[in-house]
């Protein structure tokens, strides 16, 4: 995998577990849309995300400059 597909797997992962995380998509939901096949997380959709994994998407969030995202994370941060 070269730089630019792992950068592109990593934002695909970010923007999956964001996702599901503050509710705008089901697991399953993902699955038929993005055909479900090389599905990418940046948490373990097993368990219920830890403050750990939303701080990992804000960092990257705030990275990205998508403040959007960020205050969502914030708001489920702070709960």
């Amino acid at each position: 995998m070269d730089e630019l597909q792992a950068l592109k797997s990593l934002d695909e992962a970010m923007c999956n577990s964001y996702d599901v995380i503050v509710g705008n998509a089901t697991l399953e939901e993902l699955m038929v849309n993005k055909g479900g096949e090389g599905l990418v997380f940046a948490h373990n959709i097993e368990l219920p995300p830890t403050n750990n994994d939303i701080e990992s998407l804000l960092t990257y969030f705030k990275d990205q400059q998508d403040f959007e995202r960020c205050i969502e994370l914030s708001k489920l941060n702070d709960s």
